[in-house]
């Protein structure tokens, strides 16, 4: 009995032995014993419902620098895509902007203690409008590496400096190469034409809802209607930051009315890259017999969107004689059973013998198309897009 007493004995301590072994193991994400200093955190961003890593992950580093002083931690990451990230908050506390180096901005927040995973929030500002994401921060603190003994914040700041690699610019994203139909570039001669051109007000609706699209701001408003050979060629425009930093071609038009996009151009405004193309009508009142359909491929260089997605074009009943009378046409409700808004005249400016134009857009019943475009910013972002302003010309 004394000996089978012995032997429960010797096989509790070893379980003991083997237990603290196990535990005295790093763990990712677990707490370790971490004396007052700076610390490099293997950093890593998860989606907010698995255990994937979030497409997000590509826009921060793969470390966090750690200040630790006593019970005080704080938190240093970096980002190549501040661009895109109007604001941030990491277990419900805002997240604030240290400083800008190497192309990367630094980002601070605090703990009290080793926490992982924290839910992190993302306000971003996207080419195709606002967005609230939700993903999970998490902080390998087993693994933790000692860089300084110090606590100095000028000490903190030139450690996380340290870790940005050199190559760390955003616009070091390649951009995926567009599947659409080429088209020319070649400038339309049809501006040569000694025949006056018309300006029409339009809307860019979604592909299957009678809602304003997101790409609607980026368009100017106005297109320019010009007579050529037994028809009119409608031109449009489109107009974004440079500051984006999403190229020259981050729009491509595919198709329009059934067509092929004629005279598309490429160029320059100020701080703006813009995109022209055309289409063509027998007559300028087929544009108010129907929604104009078209499809454009939208490149996000930085989120991995490279897609092409349906819009609709919805014209004001007439044209103006000028850019600033036809930018003065009001605007049809976007619920598609409301009430026509009473008519209102539009008085060109270059005199006052013209006729006078009916300022409204005109009704629709056209079925439903494709997937709106403002659902493409649920694909490969973050689980990673605020609202951007450009202003349009």
């Amino acid at each position: 009995m004394k000996h089978v007493q012995q032997l429960f004995r010797l096989l509790g301590w070893l379980m003991v032995g083997l237990a603290l072994l196990v535990w005295g193991q790093p763990v990712s994400g677990h707490a370790a014993t971490l004396t007052n200093g700076i610390y490099q955190v293997p950093l890593k961003i998860l989606k907010a419902d698995s255990s994937a890593t979030s497409t997000a992950s590509q826009f921060f580093g793969k470390s966090a620098v750690v200040r630790v002083n006593d019970d005080q931690y704080t938190v240093l990451i970096t980002s190549n895509g501040a661009q895109y990230i109007k604001s941030m908050t990491v277990a419900k506390q805002p997240v604030t902007k240290v400083k800008t180096a190497k192309s990367q901005t630094i980002y601070q927040f605090n703990l009290t203690k080793q926490t992982s995973p924290l839910t992190t929030t993302f306000s971003l500002t996207t080419p195709l409008g606002a967005m609230n994401e939700t993903a999970r921060l998490t902080l390998n603190w087993g693994h933790a590496k000692s860089l300084s003994s110090s606590t100095a914040t000028s000490d903190l700041i030139a450690q996380a400096v340290k870790l940005i690699p050199a190559t760390s610019s955003s616009s070091g994203i390649k951009v995926p190469k567009t599947t659409g139909t080429t088209t020319s570039t070649k400038t339309s001669k049809a501006a040569k034409t000694t025949t006056k051109s018309e300006y029409w007000r339009y809307q860019v609706l979604q592909g299957s809802k009678m809602a304003k699209s997101e790409a609607d701001q980026y368009y100017t408003d106005v297109a320019t209607v010009t007579p050529q050979g037994s028809g009119y060629q409608v031109t449009l425009k489109v107009a974004y930051a440079k500051s984006l930093k999403l190229g020259s071609r981050a729009v491509v038009p595919e198709s329009i009315n059934g067509q092929q996009p004629q005279n598309v151009t490429y160029g320059q405004q100020g701080k703006t890259y813009t995109l022209r193309y055309a289409f063509t009508v027998k007559r300028p009142s087929q544009l108010t017999q129907k929604l104009i359909p078209g499809r454009i491929h939208v490149t996000v260089p930085a989120m991995n969107i490279s897609q092409t997605f349906p819009v609709r074009f919805r014209f004001a009943r007439s044209g103006a004689a000028d850019q600033a009378a036809a930018a003065n046409v009001s605007v049809l409700p976007q619920n598609k059973n409301a009430a026509a808004p009473a008519t209102s005249s539009v008085t060109t400016s270059s005199s006052s013998a013209q006729p006078q134009h009916k300022a409204e857009l005109p009704a629709t019943g056209e079925r439903h198309g494709l997937a709106p475009l403002a659902g493409i910013m649920v694909l490969g972002i973050l689980g990673l897009g605020g609202s951007i302003y450009v202003k349009k010309h």
